[in-house]
């Protein structure tokens, strides 16, 4: 049915033979995201990929064995190495651990292949560049080489995609295809950007409960991944509601129990944010947090929303330039009503619910065990 993606590994390059995420720097210093789990589908596993992706494969009769994975990762650490370095959200997907799964320490490979991603959210093709990926296949070259007769090296700085800063969780899909092979992998990419603040850890620790890719272990997953969900929504609606009533005029102090807190619009706005970075106190210090928390990550989205609605013609998403009009508009009295910030904050955060949502449920589709119901 299916088994952990983790278990075989290349030995040249000490990496689980799954596809990874990194970004390239001086083109060929690498840093890695980190991987939660992968999980190898082995019953029928063209049955997992879309539809788009089943087309793409379907375009190459040379292709025999299906690879099917679902691969989750912490993108944390990344996101803090690109956000001090003043990089954009842009990374590069690793094939060469399953593409070379038998290189040996200071052994040398290269090959070229086909590469696409698909189905995604928050996370956009880089047609403009040769060595962004796209929704239709491309050709890249792929190599690995010893450095100074010590260093194993990867590249090229090829199969990038970029990345929305601001949603907590991101997905989409990838078919690689090696030139000349009758073999191919396709892969589903779940992408848990934050993991400091409280509910975020918790969906990053579900997500690494896949572990060896027993059937216990994936039922843990989906139980552990569905608790953690369900703690993220009830606290972002409770956030919802305060902002969203504060914005609106409602009086939060009114009717039930005595309210205890700022009553001020805005003052209510941050906050309800500052709360939810009260558990990223653990030894570290906020100081030390290169990337936007969960709060901030939240403030800009909603300066995004209302920048979107101030512009005319086409604009990429995830556009600073729209957070900057959407964060004039925020906060000038003339610009925007309170109704049109509660607007904002109402989408913002539904979005955000339902990206979570649709992790647990996707999850929960492509781990579904026979017989068995979470």
């Amino acid at each position: 049915m299916f088994r952990s993606g983790l278990d075989h590994q290349c030995a040249g390059l000490k990496l689980a033979c799954v596809p990874h995420i990194a970004r390239f720097d001086g083109g060929h210093e690498c840093k890695l995201a980190r991987t939660l789990a992968a999980v190898r589908f082995t019953r029928e596993p063209h049955e997992k990929i879309p539809s788009e992706g089943f087309d793409l494969l379907m375009r190459r009769d040379n292709v025999m064995d299906l690879e099917v994975y679902l691969a989750l990762y912490d993108m944390q650490d990344l996101r803090d190495h690109l956000y001090r370095t003043q990089q954009p959200y842009v990374v590069n997907l690793i094939f060469h651990p399953w593409l070379f799964p038998e290189l040996s320490y200071r052994q040398s490979a290269e090959i070229s292949v086909e590469a696409a991603i698909f189905e995604s959210s928050g996370v956009f093709t880089v047609a403009s560049e040769p060595e962004g990926l796209v929704k239709g296949l491309r050709q890249f070259d792929q190599k690995v080489w010893v450095k100074d007769k010590v260093y194993m090296c990867m590249g090229t700085d090829t199969m990038r995609c970029r990345v929305d800063r601001h949603r907590l969780v991101c997905t989409f899909w990838s078919i690689c295809i090696p030139i000349g092979q009758e073999r191919a992998i396709a892969t589903k990419h779940v992408l848990v950007n934050e993991t400091h603040t409280h509910i975020s850890r918790e969906l990053g620790a579900a997500c690494a409960e896949v572990g060896d890719g027993s059937v216990a272990a994936v039922l843990q997953h989906l139980q552990k991944l569905l608790t953690a969900v369900q703690n993220a929504t009830n606290r972002l609606s409770r956030l919802m509601g305060r902002c969203e009533g504060a914005f609106e005029g409602v009086n939060l102090g009114g009717g039930g129990a005595p309210y205890q807190g700022a009553t001020a619009p805005m003052e209510v706005w941050e906050e309800q944010l500052q709360l939810l970075d009260r558990s990223v106190n653990d030894g570290q210090g906020v100081a030390g947090k290169y990337s936007p928390l969960l709060s901030d990550m939240i403030r800009r989205r909603v300066y995004e929303d209302l920048g979107r609605r101030r512009r005319r013609g086409k604009f990429p998403p995830d556009d600073q330039e729209t957070v900057e009009i959407g964060e004039q508009a925020f906060f000038a009295d003339t610009a925007a009503t309170g109704s049109e910030r509660a607007q904002a904050v109402h989408r913002v955060l539904i979005e955000c619910i339902h990206d979570l949502e649709r992790l647990a449920e996707g999850n929960a589709e492509m781990l579904a065990v026979d017989g068995v119901t979470v």
